[in-house]
């Protein structure tokens, strides 16, 4: 299968097995991928150690200088449940975000799959991806993102979150 078509396989096979509307779950369209994308890492990503860092370290080794004022903890996890609490931990009602990190090199560019999500179904999607090693893709890192760049949610390989930004409730990942 053709690298880009993937993100179109696996977004209907979310929707088909997670039993959720487009309306709910969905890919960014392409030409709103880019600007979502810049708009993220230049807030977020910290360009302070190579002029090409985009967010692929950004949850291990740290966010940009300015975004980590407001640095709200590092947490391990459990992989398979942590994201049960995402209901009581993103407090919006519309939609976020969700980033999954293909891979790529601060050489050739990042690779992320930019979805929008209500956080009930994103709840739904996290359990079928960990259920299913992302849908046999691998174990990538992934990012949630408030629509209005106000927060971000990074969990890693190392099943550790990090929580930057304002109107997260953290409480529930201190366990």
């Amino acid at each position: 299968m053709k690298k880009s078509c993937r993100i179109f396989w696996f977004e209907n096979e979310i929707v088909k097995q997670c039993v959720v509307s487009k309306d709910r779950f969905h890919k960014v369209s392409g030409n709103q991928w880019e600007k979502i994308y810049q708009t993220i890492a230049e807030k977020y990503a910290d360009k302070t150690k190579t002029w090409k860092n985009g967010l692929h370290w950004a949850n291990t080794n740290g966010y940009s200088p300015k975004s980590m004022k407001h640095f709200l903890g590092c947490y391990s996890v459990s992989y398979s449940t942590w994201f049960y609490d995402l209901p009581r931990i993103i407090s919006e009602d519309g939609m976020v975000y969700f980033l999954i990190d293909r891979g790529g090199d601060l050489h050739d560019g990042e690779c992320f799959w930019i979805f929008e999500s209500h956080v009930p179904e994103l709840v739904k999607v996290l359990e079928l991806l960990n259920q299913t090693a992302f849908l046999n893709t691998g174990w990538p890192d992934y990012y949630l993102v408030s629509k209005k760049f106000r927060w971000i949610i990074g969990f890693n390989h190392h099943d550790i979150v990090t929580c930057v930004g304002e109107g997260l409730n953290t409480r529930f990942l201190k366990r």
